[in-house]
């Protein structure tokens, strides 16, 4: 569950958000999808009771490059890193988890203030495990898919979301939202969860998003 510190973090996001909404400063609102940026992301894990559920919560971050390569089409290299410890069997565990991705990334539509998407990449996972955790160190390469949508909401917000499979070490099945705010033409601010089903994990985000 999250503590007390987490939920206020939450709570000055969010009035954060509110006060950037107070103070329009874009013509208008637009979806990331077209543009070229390099979105940064801070993680927050809670790993519920899932198979996970002797570790405490876990903290990441994340750098995902995007690049447009077509009207209709995105390349996008990321990385993701999630570290977290616990106890299990009466002994100290620590996980660290870092995953590389390379998505192609294609709209269907023409329209600027919507975008439905499918993507889908190459997962490249390093898995280095201490302590008798129920996994061992790996690396293991594999396949991601999504589906999604990107829309505009009102002036100045975007939204995301997004249904993914990733069959790279243990395979995940995941959800995630994220609401966006443009701060300037170049900067957009974001806050979003994501739920992994099958470990009945979930996660915090926030983060920017430089377009250039």
């Amino acid at each position: 569950m999250l503590g007390d510190t987490e939920k206020m973090k939450i709570r000055i996001c969010f009035v954060l958000l509110a006060v950037v909404l107070a103070t329009p400063r874009v013509s208008h609102a637009k979806v990331l999808f077209g543009q070229d940026y390099t979105w940064l992301s801070y993680l927050r894990y809670d790993y519920g009771d899932g198979d996970l559920s002797y570790l405490d919560d876990g903290n990441g971050g994340s750098v995902l490059v995007n690049f447009n390569h077509e009207s209709d089409q995105d390349i996008q290299l990321g990385v993701d890193y999630v570290e977290a410890d616990g106890e299990r069997l009466l002994q100290d565990v620590e996980i660290d988890i870092l995953t590389f991705k390379a998505d192609i990334v294609h709209t269907f539509s023409e329209t600027d203030t919507v975008k439905p998407f499918i993507n889908i990449g190459l997962r490249v996972q390093d898995r280095d495990v201490t302590g008798p955790a129920t996994g061992s160190d790996d690396t293991d390469v594999g396949l991601g898919l999504g589906i999604g949508v990107e829309l505009e909401l009102a002036p100045m917000l975007m939204a995301k979301i997004s249904a993914n499979h990733d069959n790279v070490g243990d395979e995940a099945n995941y959800f995630t939202a994220m609401l966006g705010c443009w701060f300037s033409d170049d900067l957009l601010g974001t806050i979003g969860i994501g739920r992994e089903f099958d470990g009945d994990s979930t996660y915090l985000q926030a983060g920017v998003v430089f377009a250039y």
